[in-house]
């Protein structure tokens, strides 16, 4: 479990955004234009010609923001899916709808295309997600898999505790349902871009058949989310002082939970692989995230788990582990033996004990 570094500063920011949301921030309307990644700008700098290309493939395929939508595949008109219409049974806005929600409700954060770079963003630590890499933190599903409907609807709910994404249980459940519709197009078209400019860069490719493989491929790895939900059946095993006891022994085992490694002797997320020494004899934290960002391993006596502090929510981040960061998965790791490096009782007891490390005194 990782945190990015945050200070007061930032911290006082973050609040500050919140009561700008919560008194009806919106930024001024106009003719707002889904650009290039600067990735993307970057990788086809030698060839303009080619950024104007990929700017049309993508309006084809995905609309504008103010007319967003998705160009139905193929396979998709066979199969009856059509993503820019409600699942059956729901009912909640069309795209259009949800792209001005998010326009006044989102977008001062995560910017017009959801990468974390709206005009608020350079004041906040941790910085608002970048949804264009398709991976989300903080989901109930295992092998770094894209969300769920339900995952995002979840986020929504509750936000992100320790940081400036608040509760949006002040809009209603259809205006939810629409945002959720209309980020996950902004993180399809993020991956779908970035999968249009590594194929010009193979084969200089760079059509419509391309987009439409790549949107394929691209919504394929969404669809899987069902297939990989982390699930308990039964009753979770209750917290015990017994449990914990195994739950600190496992976490201090460097062959098996090794969590001590990274989050230190009392959790306090300074363990010895926390850090490193820079170039200039400095300390300084040893990892980054998938979006460049310094992460250090979270302290646990602060009491905030941003995923989530239920049980079923921390024993979801010790089986699978975290999008996104270094926080790997203990679920399914498999010892030289080839046997399972923990039981599902020494995830429990892990479960437990890390909770303990969080309690404060009364």
């Amino acid at each position: 479990m990782m945190r990015a570094l945050q200070t007061p500063a930032t911290l006082a920011s973050g609040a500050l955004v919140l009561a700008l949301a919560g008194c009806g921030f919106e930024p001024r309307p106009g003719t707002l234009k889904l650009a290039l990644n600067p990735g993307s700008v970057e990788a086809l700098a030698d060839a303009p010609g080619k950024q104007a290309e990929l700017e049309a493939l993508l309006v084809r395929t995905f609309g504008t923001q103010a007319e967003p939508r998705y160009e139905l595949l193929a396979s998709w008109k066979d199969s009856g899916i059509d993503p820019n219409q409600p699942e059956p049974g729901q009912r909640y806005p069309a795209l259009r709808e949800s792209a001005e929600l998010y326009r006044t409700q989102c977008l001062h954060c995560h910017g017009v295309e959801g990468g974390g770079d709206g005009p608020t963003s350079h004041t906040l630590d941790p910085k608002p997600r970048d949804f264009r890499k398709g991976i989300f933190k903080f989901t109930a599903v295992k092998d770094k898999s894209r969300p769920r409907r339900e995952d995002l609807e979840e986020l929504l709910e509750r936000g992100v505790y320790g940081t400036a994404m608040p509760s949006f249980l002040r809009l209603s459940r259809p205006e939810r349902e629409g945002l959720v519709d209309y980020v996950r197009l902004l993180a399809i078209r993020g991956e779908v871009e970035s999968l249009l400019v590594a194929s010009w860069k193979d084969d200089e490719k760079l059509d419509a058949e391309a987009a439409a493989e790549a949107l394929e491929l691209v919504w394929g790895r969404w669809q899987k989310a069902r297939e990989k939900v982390i699930a308990f059946d039964g009753t979770i095993p209750p917290d015990s002082t017994e449990r914990r006891a195994r739950g600190r022994e496992l976490y201090n085992d460097p062959k098996k939970g090794n969590c001590v490694s990274c989050h230190g002797p009392e959790g306090h997320g300074d363990g010895a692989l926390a850090f490193k020494t820079d170039a200039r004899g400095q300390r300084t934290p040893a990892y980054r995230d998938d979006w460049g960002f310094e992460i250090l391993p979270r302290d646990f006596s602060g009491g905030v788990f941003r995923g989530g502090s239920r049980p079923i929510d921390v024993y979801r981040r010790i089986y699978a582990g975290i999008n996104g960061t270094p926080m790997p998965g203990l679920g399914e790791t498999k010892g030289a033996d080839g046997e399972a490096l923990l039981t599902g009782d020494d995830l429990w007891a892990l479960v437990h004990y890390v909770r303990a490390l969080a309690e404060r005194p009364e």
